[in-house]
């Protein structure tokens, strides 16, 4: 899974930024991986990720579902993802899922140093690691650089550049808080893996910097 690999922004931006993924390998261990994915849904959620979603209810955190719905809806190729921002949430999921064997694949996302710390925190030996190499071709059709920083958190393109815009004046302008704006961009982001926490950050400082 590489959809929240591609997430752009200054380094400093992503020191809680944990993009969490969780699903079966499809027609491997898919058939009967319902229960088995419920109980991994059910980790996470215990350890209050900042958002959460689910492509089979179209729902996340941000706009709201409820906790048992969404478990019973869960299928055996039902996805689990969200976004944690605090590392120690993550370890303390990791140790978990590895403690109660699941047998369901999991992918972090981060800074690759970050990343592999949580692990041997977890007790974990990463599998593989996917790294982003950039962006390549004509750059110059893509939104400016602090649109990106939002767009990019969003993996299936679900939110558009002109929303994130408005967004920004209306948080410079004083006529949104960075925690109001950045509740409005995670909620077209039904994967759930936006970090509201991270865009209020931006909206901020984007505020403080004109001023």
């Amino acid at each position: 899974m590489s959809h929240t690999l591609h997430r752009f922004g200054p380094e400093e931006t992503f020191q809680n930024d944990f993009p969490f993924i969780s699903r079966p390998a499809m027609k491997i261990n898919s058939d009967g991986a319902a229960p088995k994915m419920r109980r991994v849904i059910e980790i996470a959620l215990d350890h209050e990720p900042v958002n959460w979603g689910s492509l089979t209810t179209k729902q996340n955190l941000t706009i709201g579902f409820d906790r048992e719905d969404l478990l019973n809806k869960t299928e055996d190729n039902s996805p689990g993802m969200g976004c944690f921002d605090d590392r120690e949430k993550v370890v303390a999921v990791l140790k978990q899922l590895k403690e109660e064997d699941l047998g369901m694949s999991v992918v972090v996302t981060g800074l690759r140093d970050k990343v592999e710390d949580i692990c041997r925190e977890a007790g974990l030996t990463p599998h593989s690691a996917d790294l982003s190499l950039g962006i390549f071709g004509a750059t110059e059709l893509l939104p400016e650089d602090e649109t990106l920083c939002f767009t990019t958190m969003c993996g299936h393109a679900m939110l558009s550049a002109g929303l994130v815009r408005n967004i920004r004046k209306a948080v410079r302008e004083g006529r949104l808080t960075p925690e109001e704006g950045a509740k409005i961009l995670a909620k077209p982001c039904y994967c759930g893996v936006f970090n509201q926490t991270r865009a209020a950050m931006l909206l901020e400082q984007e505020k403080e910097q004109q001023n």
